[in-house]
């Protein structure tokens, strides 16, 4: 262990031994730059219970007790996602190992909750957890961000209070643009089970990826390893397995931006992850209710999925995409594309105006949301729940 993440697990753990819940006066507002390395604002000393865990982890509006943790905004928080730049050479390939033990931390994490173990075995990978109350609701978070520096390891979200069985990633999320703020706003307006965020720019690094697809966004016709949705070596595609196989029924929504043709008609491009015709497509689904919201305009959503959208879209399925061939059972998801479709990954490429901040973006929140409805007690758009449950 470097004497770095040594410094790392010590502090840690002894603000874990004195930290308490926040209320919702617990702080200033401020809060530290996700990724920088610093330790959120301890509040006031309430103790662990002796075996290190913590009393109902998961708990609806209570910060779970002993994490260090901050308040403040966490729409603005999120938009500073420690990201490396490109052609910085600012992304590491984890080991074989610290995948596997990442994978194993964040399915516990999920499963049972913090504790100082998940903090210790966090630490131990470089990576900090904390609890974060969020000012505009009051509502409870936990994020788990790298400390180290030039890895591109990523920022992770879990929501304490999920209204969906819904989750969000962004593999290119600066790349992208927009797609960044636009995953933060989702996940809090949906009430999203969590959000996923690259911590590498996809052209990072110049190795090539050998998984299978190509592309010229990096310039070259291949893809980079630093690439989140098309390289599996790494804590972004480990994060989404410990979540599919902890939420094996939960729907993830990988977010991505498109450049609109001059003459094109796409406003956006959904998929399942395949391009078969399937009239009962989730993306399907999406496409219509998409479409139905958004502002007169002469673009248009198509699917992939779509029998009668087959020839009119340009080809943006996500069938190269590592976590979408995950769900749909493909062999190696490196390697392979998907046999069949699960209907539980989306893959949603939009036009700047979606992934801005006016009507067209709030259409496709809105779309999320009829397409996937409230299961869970939590708060969030259109759930009965949600003036219940927010917390304050």
């Amino acid at each position: 262990m470097t004497s770095f993440i040594k410094r790392t697990l010590a502090t840690s753990l002894a603000i874990l031994s004195v930290a308490g819940c926040m209320g919702s006066g617990g702080s200033d507002g401020s809060s530290d730059a996700p990724g920088t390395g610093q330790t959120p604002e301890a509040t006031s000393p309430t103790p662990l219970g002796s075996d290190g865990a913590t009393p109902s982890p998961l708990s609806a509006c209570a910060l779970p007790a002993g994490l260090p943790s901050q308040q403040g905004s966490l729409r603005t928080w999120l938009r500073q996602a420690s990201i490396t730049a490109p052609d910085s050479e600012g992304f590491r390939e984890p080991s074989g190992t610290e995948l596997i033990a990442f994978e194993r931390a964040f399915s516990a994490l999920l499963s049972t909750g913090p504790s100082a173990e998940r903090v210790a075995d966090f630490a131990q990978l470089g990576f900090s957890l904390s609890a974060y109350r969020d000012e505009d609701n009051g509502n409870g978070w936990l994020v788990l961000s790298d400390l180290m520096q030039g890895r591109g390891g990523g920022t992770f979200i879990v929501n304490l209070t999920p209204a969906r069985d819904l989750w969000l990633e962004t593999p290119h999320a600066d790349s992208d643009e927009g797609t960044l703020s636009q995953g933060a706003e989702q996940l809090m307006t949906l009430g999203a089970r969590a959000l996923l965020i690259t911590g590498a720019n996809r052209c990072a690094g110049a190795a090539v990826s050998p998984c299978s697809g190509s592309t010229r966004v990096c310039g070259t016709t291949g893809q980079r390893v630093s690439d989140a949705a098309h390289y599996a070596n790494n804590f972004f595609t480990a994060a989404h397995r410990a979540l599919r196989a902890t939420y094996p029924d939960g729907i993830a929504v990988s977010v991505h931006g498109m450049e609109a043709s001059e003459d094109g008609p796409e406003a956006a491009v959904v998929s399942d992850g395949t391009a078969k015709d399937r009239a009962t497509s989730l993306s399907v689904r999406l496409r219509d209710a998409l479409n139905q919201r958004l502002p007169a305009s002469p673009r248009r959503v198509f699917s992939c999925n779509a029998p009668d959208d087959s020839g009119k879209h340009r080809t943006l399925c996500g069938t190269t995409n590592i976590q979408g061939r995950i769900d749909n059972g493909a062999g190696d998801a490196c390697y392979s594309e998907a046999p069949a479709a699960s209907d539980r990954f989306l893959h949603l490429e939009q036009t700047s105006p979606l992934r801005g901040t006016g009507p067209e973006a709030d259409a496709v929140i809105g779309a999320l949301a009829d397409t996937v409805p409230c299961s869970l007690p939590g708060s969030g758009l259109g759930c009965p729940a949600a003036a219940a449950t927010a917390c304050r």
